[in-house]
């Protein structure tokens, strides 16, 4: 089913390293926060992306709609490689990709009324006619989000937090887009108003036909929002799933240990917690080989000397790991003679 639906957002190979500088400017390392990625995205879907704090989550998210330029890789929408379009047509295309941060509190204009910062987004997009139309636009998608229009003349500071997340969903639909990005757009309120943000963006979605990328690290928002889950690691996406098949059966080893951390529903279900042994590598001088080979209890010889392609286990499943490699390889028939 989902091999016909449409593809939203296409990156293959996605990098994104930011330069150490030294003496005079000279670049002397590499912080490699994302180190080529490959994922598609489906029309309609939440695909949720899942890691550790420092696994480059967030910084794929922002590359994927060319918030920060990807240093190399491709990344298509609606047919265009958006690394490849002038700032004009990027421009044109914000129509097309909006994201949601994590707190808008600190990318609004503290000295703007929110109705103000909306009317702006439409003036620049040439979207609506002046005055009373574009200003109705505003009305009609703070109401959609949950807020009054005597929000309209407020500043940020006046608003709690979970008015400043709906805020900025209203930031990111006005623009009418396919493609929402959300940066752990609930991590920071109250779990009672998570509950609320997250089910206003699904109902969004219902009726908008919205696709999201959703990161978290939490992974029961993650499996409540979801599809489909890509698990990163080091910048690395390590396994792609749908959502169900992922809980239900991680493959990769660094999965595991995130899905054992998630507690059970049912208090009377023991469940084992695998914990990792060793330090985050630095990203900036990252294992050679498997990236995770340094705390994997699995590690073999060759974990150490290659790095492992993304192959598919199982349908829709996709898992970068030498041990399923191995199985895989002991599996095949021998039709030697």
């Amino acid at each position: 089913m989902q091999a016909n639906r449409e593809v939203v957002l296409r990156a293959e190979n996605v990098k994104k390293y930011f330069p150490i500088r030294g003496t005079l400017g000279r670049v002397v390392n590499n912080v490699k926060a994302v180190d080529g990625v490959s994922l598609s995205l489906l029309r309609g879907e939440t695909y949720g992306l899942v890691g550790e704090t420092g696994c480059g989550k967030s910084t794929l998210g922002r590359t994927l709609i060319h918030l920060t330029p990807a240093t190399a890789g491709s990344i298509t929408v609606e047919g265009r490689d958006l690394t490849k379009l002038t700032p004009k047509e990027m421009r044109k295309m914000r129509r097309r990709v909006q994201m949601v941060f994590q707190d808008p509190y600190t990318s609004l204009d503290p000295r703007q009324r929110i109705g103000d910062i909306l009317l702006e987004m439409l003036e620049i997009q040439k979207i609506g006619g002046a005055g009373g139309e574009r200003r109705a636009l505003v009305m009609e998608i703070l109401d959609k989000v949950g807020l009054r229009p005597e929000h309209f003349y407020r500043f940020a500071h006046e608003f709690s937090g979970g008015q400043r997340q709906r805020v900025g969903l209203a930031r990111a639909l006005i623009l009418n887009p396919d493609l929402i990005v959300c940066d752990e757009p609930v991590s920071a309120l109250d779990v009672s108003v998570q509950s609320q943000i997250i089910n206003l963006l699904l109902d969004l979605q219902e009726e908008r036909g919205l696709t999201y990328l959703f990161i978290s690290h939490d992974m029961s928002v993650i499996r409540y929002t979801s599809n489909r889950v890509g698990v990163m690691y080091l910048g690395h996406l390590v396994e792609e799933a749908a959502t169900d098949d992922l809980f239900a059966l991680p493959m990769h080893p660094y999965s595991q240990v995130l899905l054992s951390a998630v507690p059970s529903a049912n208090p009377h279900t023991k469940k084992q917690r695998i914990v990792l042994e060793g330090d985050l590598p630095s990203p900036i001088n990252p294992p050679g080989g498997c990236v995770f080979h340094t705390r994997c209890p699995y590690a073999m010889g060759v974990c150490e000397k290659e790095c492992p392609q993304m192959q598919a286990v199982m349908p829709g499943h996709r898992v970068a790991c030498h041990l399923h490699s191995q199985q895989s390889a002991k599996e095949e028939p021998n039709h030697g003679v």
